[in-house]
């Protein structure tokens, strides 16, 4: 699904053709006024009877006035077309709210290469499992590096809960492990079907061409004392997570990154498939009753830096309660000069 970028919302019901609309104001940009969901049309496309109220699952809302050019970027002309330019998703798991979003940057739209970011989303009964995913930009295969560490490490996260495994005593080595493995799958799979090309590379030339950090979450369902859940982070490289909330604002649960430089490809770089003894991380964390955890990939992050600044204070005006997802995903889109990465947000509200 590609979201639109848009300038502003009038009153929807003004056209005479959508039922329920209401108006709505302006978008803000960063340093600007927040976008809530109410600034968005209260109803979605309807092609005649869309059924009785409680028949009828909530959907995207209905931008006015669209941009007329959005999404007139360059074809990618490498493998890769089918990974769209923005997917976005909103979900209740129990009583969590999810958001997420994964857009390309500027960087790689008006070049013509797909977006190298990921995100992936796991539900069982009692837990809720996400990852995020942040493909190294050097690497030409690097956005299938950053499907397989998604899918694959929240799959075997979600497959030892499922088990009955205490989020405490998960083999977490052995989650990177089955994720590193899926990326060179992935690498010689592509290799295999645009090439031709069906030899065995060495682990550093999978690396080469395919690296991602990448960092799960996992969040229980239930709440404990106090409504607080006690949750568990695991991350390879420079991917962050942060708790937000209105008392406190963003808190870092991961390490920042010092200089808000750009990733490379280097013998010491945290990224799958390689997968040192001391390039992951794992920390258990309380996330609280009127608390998000935020899982990001550097394009939000850099602009982020500790949280303090205007982008802080932009996203954290917006993110105070789950927005509209489509609300959600343009907002991960923010403009700002000198920010061209991709980016991927996953937002969970308890």
């Amino acid at each position: 699904m590609t979201a639109e970028s848009i300038d502003g919302v009038e009153d929807v019901a003004g056209a005479g053709d959508v039922e329920g609309a209401e108006g709505g104001g302006e978008v803000g940009e960063i340093g600007g006024a927040g976008v809530g969901a109410e600034e968005f049309a209260a109803c979605g496309f309807r092609i005649g009877d869309p059924g009785s109220h409680e028949e009828v699952l909530p959907r995207l809302a209905v931008p006015a006035e669209p941009h007329a050019e959005y999404g007139n970027f360059p074809v990618p002309a490498c493998p890769g077309w089918r990974k769209p330019d923005t997917v976005f998703d909103g979900a209740r798991h129990g009583p969590l709210t999810v958001r997420a979003a994964s857009t390309r940057g500027d960087g790689h739209r008006h070049v013509g290469t797909p977006r190298q970011d990921d995100y992936c989303l796991y539900g069982t009964d009692d837990w809720l499992v996400a990852a995020v995913a942040d493909g190294v930009s050097q690497g030409a295969l690097s956005h299938l590096a950053a499907e397989a560490a998604a899918e694959t490490g929240c799959h075997a996260l979600a497959t030892q809960l499922r088990a009955g495994v205490a989020p405490g005593r998960l083999d977490c080595e052995s989650v990177l492990r089955d994720s590193a493995k899926a990326v060179v799958r992935a690498v010689h799979h592509s290799l295999a079907r645009e090439t031709g090309e069906t030899g065995v590379l060495s682990l550093g030339a999978v690396a080469q061409l395919a690296s991602a950090a990448v960092v799960y979450a996992v969040v229980p369902v239930g709440a404990g004392p106090e409504d607080t859940r006690e949750a568990l982070l695991l991350w390879v490289g420079d991917v962050t997570a942060w708790t937000l909330s209105d008392a406190k604002g963003w808190l870092p649960l991961t390490e920042l990154k010092a200089d808000g430089g750009t990733k490379v490809v280097t013998g010491t770089t945290a990224a799958l498939p390689l997968l040192g003894r001391e390039s992951w991380h794992r920390t258990t964390f309380t996330l609280a009753a009127d608390e998000a955890v935020v899982l990001m990939t550097d394009g939000v992050g850099d602009a982020l830096g500790d949280g303090t600044g205007e982008v802080g204070a932009a996203l954290r005006s917006v993110w105070r309660r789950p927005p509209e997802p489509h609300a959600f995903a343009a907002q991960v889109d923010y403009q700002r000069s000198t920010f061209t990465d991709d980016r991927t947000v996953v937002g969970i509200w308890s």
